[in-house]
């Protein structure tokens, strides 16, 4: 059998492959993108009232944003894989050696401006979910948000100086100051840091409920809404995190892999906040007055459990027109009045 396979190294081949099964994966990344984006607007337009109007007005706002941002890196991402693949197939070295040497024309600028854009605003919405669940923490909220909002700050600056280099050469080639494997460690180690604070945030409330036995079934708090796994998963945006980390190793590595995970990152990092954005639109995510919920329901709970526990047993009996009150079944005392009757419940 011949074979019709350009004149190309395994190893040029093996980066075109990757570089073109991420294009693939973006693309459906992108389907989820636009799914969630439906779901959200959906959700917050059908719910909103006066109470919530100026909150889900944002929350449209920020997923419309981040909607447009994922279309353009699609669309970017697209028409720079038709350039290499397909209207410019014979340039020396194949699609890989293209993808080097064109990184900065507009077409791909578009992609990279919007990839770090929609990387701001993902990174903005999980300190303000930290926040919000942090927001009843016995220590000053500015105290335990300091530090994240530093490496947030970081985060902008090292985006800037990427979207600086990535405009005259490809962040694939060998560069003494690389700010790509700089901006995506910054966004990683802020995403790490969030993701830690807030799951251990919610396994102490988790831990909190479930020592109260009945808690759920009495009160009407679900623990899974607000401490669930998936809940944790949501909240923390652990698959932005994962994603993260699945593109920073094999970058740092020099492994074509990271053709992948950069493409496939542009769409999760969108996915992550949408998810938040769908369960705050249902009402499942965790607010600024869940905790004081759940805390003050925990209280009511084990006071009414204690009051039944020690409250004396009471009853009346009748018995020739006299009544007996029994208190503990140790003290009597007789009375003349009618035949009376007190449940336990009352207080």
């Amino acid at each position: 059998m011949s074979d019709y396979s350009p004149d190309e190294t395994k190893s040029q081949l093996f980066d075109e492959n990757m570089w073109l099964q991420g294009a693939l994966i973006t693309a459906v990344g992108y389907g989820a993108v636009l799914t969630l984006f439906i779901l959200a607007f959906y959700l917050l337009c059908s719910r909103i009232d006066r109470w919530n109007g100026r909150s889900h007005i944002a929350f449209l706002v920020y997923i419309t944003v981040q909607f447009i941002l994922a279309t353009l890196f699609q669309a970017s991402s697209a028409r720079f894989t038709q350039l290499a693949f397909i209207n410019n197939r014979d340039y020396p070295g194949g699609p890989g050696a293209y993808e080097l040497s064109f990184f900065s024309i507009p077409v791909d600028m578009l992609g990279n401006t919007a990839y770090v854009l929609s990387n701001w605003l993902a990174d903005a919405l999980l300190l303000w979910r930290c926040s919000i669940i942090y927001s009843n923490c016995r220590f000053p909220l500015w105290m335990i948000m300091a530090f994240p909002s530093l490496v947030m700050l970081g985060s902008v600056a090292s985006g800037i100086l990427y979207l600086i280099q990535v405009s005259t050469s490809s962040p694939f080639l060998n560069s003494s100051a690389n700010f790509t494997i700089i901006d995506s460690s910054v966004s990683l180690g802020l995403n790490l840091i969030l993701t830690i604070m807030i799951v251990s945030r919610l396994i102490l409330y988790r831990y909190r409920i479930s020592s109260t036995s009945g808690f759920g079934s009495t009160t009407g708090i679900s623990e899974r809404y607000y401490t669930g796994v998936i809940a944790m998963i949501v909240e923390s945006a652990a698959l932005y995190a994962a994603f993260s980390l699945f593109f920073i190793i094999p970058f740092g590595l020099g492994s074509s892999v990271e053709n992948i995970a950069f493409q496939a990152l542009s769409q999760v990092q969108i996915i992550a906040p949408l998810l938040i954005i769908v369960r705050v639109s249902q009402g499942k995510a965790w607010s600024t007055a869940t905790a004081q919920e759940i805390l003050s329901a925990k209280e009511g709970l084990e006071l009414k459990t204690a009051r039944k526990e020690f409250m004396p047993q009471m009853r009346f009996a009748s018995r020739d027109n006299t009544s007996t009150v029994q208190v503990d079944d140790s003290m009597t005392k007789k009375t003349t009045s009618s035949t009376v009757s007190i449940s336990d419940d009352v207080v």
